[in-house]
């Protein structure tokens, strides 16, 4: 299954190697599944798909090319069930000098390993460890995030799949001019007879660095 969708300074592709589907399934419940995605974002098993992120795509509060790019929908992992996935993007062309203290981005591809968890029916919480392999420098640890995320029961019975995730985290000062950053995300999305459309506002800031 490949998915290809436009966002204004990139292409992203997204491949889902095991086809795993919805991954708040409840049968999921205790299992531990591994999904491997090259740039990474929630999946459906079918029909056509429309990711909108309206202030940002992934960590990019102000690294000069972000390291994981994600679009999330609603549904959280099933209790005791575990998802690990492996986020992958490269820069095809990027900065080639190192600016304001931040390395190059030219050529440079970054890897990111994502383990969630799921608590409840309703609570997760995502763990992030990030890595680049730059051109001249081989790959480095580029720092770690954690994102607990909460969702509205299906007993509600709301129109739209509604859930609000909260991502808080560290990254080297040579990946990024700010070294903490906390991010909230309100999560909308619905499916549509074929299409299914998720819509991902962020609201960042700087805890540490030129962006406080």
């Amino acid at each position: 299954m490949t998915v290809l969708t436009m966002r204004p300074q990139h292409l992203d592709i997204a491949y889902d190697a095991e086809d795993a589907g919805p991954r708040v399934s409840q049968d999921m419940a205790g299992q531990t599944m591994v999904r491997v995605a090259c740039d990474a974002r929630r999946m459906r098993p079918h029909g056509h798909r429309v990711a909108l992120a309206a202030a940002g795509v992934g960590i990019a509060l102000s690294l000069s090319f972000p390291v994981e790019i994600q679009v999330y929908g609603s549904e959280t992992m099933a209790p005791g069930a575990t998802m690990i996935e492996l986020h992958s993007n490269t820069a095809l062309q990027g900065t080639t000098r190192s600016e304001a203290g931040v390395r190059p981005t030219n050529h440079a591809a970054h890897e990111t390993i994502e383990i969630t968890y799921g608590f409840t029916p309703w609570f997760e919480t995502g763990f992030y460890v990030f890595t680049s392999i730059q051109p001249d420098c081989g790959w480095e640890w580029v720092g770690d995030h954690i994102r607990p995320r909460i969702r509205a029961p299906e007993e509600w019975h709301l129109p739209v799949g509604l859930s609000l995730s909260a991502e808080i985290g560290y990254q080297r000062r040579q990946y990024s001019t700010d070294t903490w950053t906390l991010e909230l995300r309100p999560i909308i999305d619905k499916q549509i007879g074929p299409w299914y459309v998720s819509f991902n506002p962020v609201l960042d800031r700087s805890l540490h660095g030129e962006g406080v």
